[in-house]
Parts: C-alpha cells; structure tokens; sequence
C-alpha cells in the first residue's frame, strides 16, 4: 500500500521573541511545509501576533483535516478555507495587497507507484530515489536576485538586519514586490485566493521503490544555498545520519557567527527554519 511515512521533523523559530511563521505536517498520503511570508503591517489583519502565522498554521490545520487526493485539489480546498476564515475574522479591510497574508507550500502526495510534488514559493523539496538520483524541486535560486540586492542594501546602510532594519532601509521596496502576489505579471502563493490552485508548479516522479524526501523552507536550506555547508546530496544523507536538530543546532551555530550578515548578507540574522524528512512506499 502506498504510504508515506515521517522519520524526522524540526521547526526552529527565527527568534525567540517572534512567532514561528512556518508550518508543517504529515500523514499517511501527504507531507508539507509551509513558509509564512513576512507582514508589512504595523498591526495585525488577523487573529494573534503575526498575520503570517496564522495563514501558515491554519492551511497547516485544513491540510492535515482535507481527504486524500491530488495536489491541486487539495490546495484549492485549502485557500477556499482560508478565504472564509480571512474575510470572517480580520479586524478590518486590508489597505493593500501587500498586507494579505500569504505563506509559500512544498507538498508531496503518493499513489501507488508514483509520487506528486506540487509548491509555490521558496521552500523546497529533495527527493532521494532508488536509483541514487537526488531530485531538487522548488524555485532555483529561491532567494534571487531581488533578495539579495535588498539585504547587502540594507547591511550597507549600516542598519544591521532584521524587521526593524527592514522597515528603516528596503519597506517600500518590499511593498511594492508584495503588491504583486497572484498578480498575472508577478508570482504565486497560497492565501485567501483560491487561483492559486490553478498555478502550482507540479511534478510527478515514478517510483518502482521507496523513496526519501526533504522538505525545507528557505530558513532551513540556507544550509546548502546560502552557507555552503552541504550540497543536496549531502543534505539528504546527513539528515538521515545525525537528524534534523543537529543540522539546526549547525545552522544557528553560523548565523550567530555573524549576527550583522556581513559575512552573508541575508535580511534576518535567523529566518525560521523548517525541515521534514519522510521515507515514500509506492
């Protein structure tokens, strides 16, 4: 019987003052991590203190509730949730898109023989299979060129990193990227639209033999984009050996090296970090 079936999980909050915006989950047919993107609101739309924790832990809850199926039906059940929750519970009208909240998806389904890997977003999925391939799907690179020239903007400045850096260096270069999302002319990602079913990116890989996978948010795979301490490969093999929680205690080892990002210039010194590992039976 085709199955999926969880062999580690870890999810690390980029400060202990601040709420974890990822998500993640698993059952017997599907596995995710979810990536809540940063609010550029003063004060939150939603319910508690962050808008991106909120949308990321309740497509987490509605994922995990929803009946197996395919990707796409699965995320438009999801963002139709999430759209009655948002409209019934927000304090009040958002005063631009850049204030919905959104969250990025990396899921993976199975049937038997095959395994779906549907995303939107920046979080990323690593698939190890029978025949020593290892499979890396998500946007490539998924910080880009956007990201990269705002946080050595903002080191430059000398205003350190950070949310509060954020607001001081690159706020309205950030608002105008967000005003974007699920536009035909920008990206996509899961929130109150249920379009976004319609614009995963999907693939399917047949298996005729288990299979491991790694599901990461970007917090997570700076280990191997943004630090260097890993290939893909290596990633998948030294999560199955020494776990998830010391390849966390490794990552913050290096970001608390360099708190400024002087070294690598990124737009918080510790973004939530979220990893799943699960072994697939076709």
């Amino acid at each position: 019987m085709a199955k999926i079936e969880l062999l580690d999980a870890l999810s690390l909050p980029g400060s202990a003052d601040r709420e974890n915006d990822d998500a993640m989950g698993s059952t017997a047919s599907i596995a995710f991590v979810l990536d809540g993107v940063t609010s550029l609101t003063d004060t939150p739309l939603m319910p508690g203190r962050s808008d991106a924790a909120w949308v990321a832990h309740l497509a987490r809850d509605l994922l995990l509730a929803a009946p197996a199926g395919e990707p796409a039906s699965l995320v438009r059940g999801v963002a139709e949730g999430i759209t009655q929750a948002f409209e019934a519970k927000r304090a009040r009208p958002p005063a631009g898109r850049h204030e919905l909240p959104w969250t990025t998806l990396s899921l993976v389904t199975v049937v038997p023989g095959r395994m779906d890997i549907a995303y939107v977003g920046d979080s990323r999925i690593l698939v190890e299979t029978g025949d020593d391939c290892v499979h890396n799907f998500g946007t490539t690179p998924s910080r880009g060129s956007f990201e990269a020239r705002l946080a050595q903007k903002m080191v430059a400045a000398g205003k350190g990193i950070g949310i509060d850096a954020q607001r001081q260096t690159v706020a309205e270069e950030l608002r105008r990227a967000r005003e974007l999302v699920n536009m035909p002319h920008g990206y996509w990602l899961l929130g109150a639209d249920a379009r976004v079913a319609d614009n995963l990116l999907c693939s399917s890989l047949a298996l005729d033999g288990p299979a491991i996978a790694l599901l990461a948010t970007d917090g997570f795979y700076a280990l191997v984009e943004d630090y260097g301490v890993f290939d893909d490969r290596d990633l998948v093999a030294t999560a199955q050996t020494i776990g998830l929680k010391a390849l966390g205690e490794q990552l913050r080892r290096i970001e608390n090296a360099d708190p400024l990002g002087k070294a690598y210039p990124r737009m918080k010194k510790s973004d939530d970090a979220t990893a799943v590992l699960v072994r697939i039976e076709p």
